[in-house]
């Protein structure tokens, strides 16, 4: 029987081998998409459960990475798996094999990886969440005591011990599940592991990944170590590899892993690895090259982490910030607000095309809209829940003509005078604009009587923004001006009035503006001429202010782009939903992602023109760089002493001080004092370090790398090592040391630190 294996094995080797010799040298691909065209290609020739297993895992982790659609393939592979299992619910090594705990470990892992992909409810989903469910049901019953033997009713051992806990994991089963619990101990005890020691370790972490149990940093530094030695199986290398971009995000260690792994491939445009890519021989053709492609779906998701435009994850995160009630809060958590409500619908509208929770918030809006005009006609004054719902309807096409003639009604009869409108104490600006706004929403001329007296009236109370104003019958005065005040008057008079009718406002407004860069409602507070305190600046009146100032030619947009990037937490922005939903529209205005990660500009470089430019004497070492990028990335780049940037992206080689950095990243503080450099606060010698700082033009992206002019080789050796591939963070910081003191830059010379 083993020699059948061997055989059928043999022969799969050989048909492959031959495929992907037939291909022939087309055309260099994309790494991942090569790979995975080997996979999707040799798909049918996977005949153990395992290999057809793996094959699924990695084209799943492949979807979307790459230029061709991978669903056929999945779904075949997927439909594959089903038709092979048993009635017992398990799988065996080939089909109609007796069911064993590790093939069908093996299967569930895959079909459970494959299942989200499927739209829950669809035939398709519910076939591949039946078969989980007698996988997982087949395991369950196979448990022995302490683990899982091979087969139901055997003595536990390490391999099928590890690969039940991880597809249990991978169907949501944790550390606190008894059958876990005690399984994990028993991993710990056991001395055989009936696998190599190198995937026994691998296997070991993913099992605890899968159920959420942390694992010894002893344990991830040994998989350092393993990958660091030469006689590594290249099926072995693939899946520590993989574990360790499980485990770590990008930096070094990653790094020089998958640029091994990338070196040992075969293949010109179907790439493969193998432990021995010749004919007749058993070389794990299929688990090496899954486990190879698994890694580098994976890395191209970390490098991917975190450059969503803001736009999008704020939209998200407004969203979801929706109350039961359908409406949103003004502070997170509280009951719905109808100003927060107009502010999130109004963002949401850019975000989605009527999207469920806009119809469920315009549904709350239409219920308040109700209640609150009731309030205006009691009160006889403008209530400002009553014109946000008002706005908000409007916004959204709502209301019909006669709707649209009895909402005009009832603001006309609510006005103290002709074009006033307040409280108590008389006409107020803030009541006044919330007036002209509704009345021009609603499609009331400019022209009419009551906007030109208010705007008159507004106009002539104040040459420096507006407050509270009080009218006595035999006086009136202006409390202080408050800039939420001014805004909403200057919002209601801009459709009306020229620059030259608010421009004394408008500089009132700027010069209101506090040393941080934004707005607060009243910038300093004084008693008796005496200073008091000073408020803090609000993300809602900053950027409503910038608007504002913007349509009369004051244009602060990039420069408050700049101050909100650290407003955010968690894809919200500022302190309230209003804050929130004001930066999301904001943003949408944005078509770059405005923090700038190492990452942007690498991404880059095979799809856009891009040139190397150097200053002093450089050429050389520029032209060496410019072929290592050639060779990298498959373009053609072109070297050029330094003149300016132009329309185009760069990789510039400079020393320090010849660029200021924050004209181009104002998120990296790089400063030079002598012999030592700071980057973010952190100290290091100029004489062994190379430093690289993304940038941004307005018209491109710029990969520069700071370096004294000793350090040429250092340079070239970073470029020609592939490392640049697999750049991320805000900047790269590469010391040099000679270790063995032979002159020659090695790899294990340099000493990596990625800045986040």
């Amino acid at each position: 029987m083993l020699e059948v294996l061997k055989m059928r094995r043999a022969i799969s080797s050989v048909l492959i081998v031959l495929m992907i010799i037939s291909y022939g040298a087309v055309s260099a691909k994309p790494l991942l998409d090569g790979s995975v065209e080997f996979l999707a290609k040799t798909e049918n020739l996977a005949n153990t459960t395992k290999d057809i297993s793996l094959a699924l895992m990695a084209l799943v982790a492949a979807q979307g990475k790459v230029d061709y659609d991978l669903s056929e393939n999945i779904t075949r592979l997927a439909d594959l798996l089903i038709s092979r299992q048993n009635p017992d619910g398990g799988w065996g090594y080939f089909a109609g094999s007796t069911s064993d705990v590790v093939d069908t470990s093996y299967a569930v892992i895959a079909l459970n990886k494959a299942l989200a992909l499927y739209k829950k409810g669809t035939p398709k989903y519910s076939k591949i969440f039946h078969s989980l469910d007698n996988g997982v049901g087949f395991i369950l019953s196979s448990y022995s005591g302490r683990g899982w033997g091979y087969v139901k009713d055997t003595t536990p051992e390490f391999y099928p011990t590890v690969m039940a806990i991880w597809a249990l994991g991978e169907r949501g089963f944790g550390v606190n599940h008894p059958y876990i619990r005690r399984a994990l101990n028993y991993l710990d005890d056991v001395e055989s592991y009936g696998v190599d020691k190198y995937e026994a370790l691998a296997l070991k972490l993913l099992a605890f990944k899968s159920v959420g149990q942390k694992a010894d940093t002893k344990l991830i530094m040994q998989i350092k170590e393993s990958l660091d030695l030469e006689n590594l199986t290249v099926s072995d290398r693939a899946l520590l590899t993989y574990v360790l971009v499980e485990y770590e995000d990008i930096n070094f260690d990653v790094a020089k892993a998958l640029l091994t792994l990338e070196s040992l491939k075969h293949g010109e445009t179907a790439f493969y690895w193998a432990d021995e890519p010749g004919l007749f021989t058993q070389s794990h053709i299929f688990e090496a090259s899954s486990y190879a492609t698994l890694s580098f779906a994976l890395v191209s998701d970390k490098l991917s982490e975190g450059l969503e435009n803001p736009f999008k994850t704020s939209c998200e995160a407004l969203k979801n910030a929706q109350n039961p009630d359908g409406g949103w809060s003004y502070f997170y958590g509280f009951p719905s607000n109808e100003k927060a409500t107009y502010y999130a619908l109004k963002a949401l509208k850019l975000c989605y095309f009527r999207d469920p929770s806009i119809e469920k918030g315009l549904e709350w809006v239409r219920a308040k809209y109700e209640e609150d005009k009731l309030v205006v006609k009691e009160s006889h004054e403008m209530y400002s829940p009553y014109v946000y719902t008002l706005l908000t309807l409007l916004e959204f096409n709502m209301l019909n003509e006669t709707e649209k003639a009895e909402n005009i009604e009832l603001i006309k009869s609510v006005k103290i005078d002709t074009g006033k409108w307040g409280n108590f104490l008389g006409p107020q600006p803030y009541d006044t604009a919330l007036a002209i706004k509704s009345l021009l929403a609603l499609g009331v001329s400019s022209d009419d009587a009551d906007i030109q007296k208010a705007k008159d009236w507004l106009l002539s109370i104040s040459k420096s923004g507006w407050g509270t104003y009080v009218n006595t019958g035999f006086y009136s005065y202006m409390l202080p001006p408050e800039v939420s005040v001014t805004l909403e008057v200057l919002e209601a008079l801009a459709p009306v009035s020229t620059k030259e009718d608010l421009d004394p406002h408008l500089k009132w407004l700027i010069e209101q503006r506090t040393e941080d860069g934004g707005w607060a409602n009243i910038k300093e507070h004084y008693l008796i001429g005496v200073f008091q305190y000073k408020e803090k600046p609000t993300v809602e009146l900053t950027i409503r202010a910038t608007e504002l100032l913007a349509e009369f030619g004051y244009d602060y947009k990039q420069d408050i782009l700049n101050w909100l990037m650290d407003k955010e937490h968690d894809g919200l922005w500022g302190d309230t939903i209003v804050d929130s939903a004001l930066a999301t529209v904001f943003l949408s205005q944005f078509k770059f992602i405005p923090k700038i990660n190492l990452y942007d500009v690498i991404r880059l470089i095979p799809e856009q023109k891009f040139y190397v430019v150097y200053t002093n004497d450089r050429n050389l070492t520029a032209q060496q760089v410019k072929a290592s990028i050639d060779k990298l990335f498959e373009t053609n780049v072109t070297v050029e002493k330094f003149q300016g940037f132009e329309d185009a992206n760069y990789v510039v080689l400079a020393d320090f001080g010849d660029f200021n950095i924050k004209d181009y990243n104002p998120y990296v503080k790089l400063e030079v004092s002598n012999e030592t450099i700071y980057i973010n606060g952190n100290e290091y010698s100029i004489r062994n370090t190379v430093v690289l700082i993304p940038g941004k033009t307005e018209t491109g992206y710029i990969l520069f790398v700071f370096y004294k002019k000793d350090l040429d080789n250092v340079v070239i050796k970073l470029f020609e090592s592939g490392l640049v591939k697999y750049l991320k963070g805000d900047a790269l910081v590469v010391t040099y040391e000679d270790k063995n003191r032979n002159g020659v830059v090695d790899l294990d010379d340099l000493t990596v630190k990625f800045l986040r």
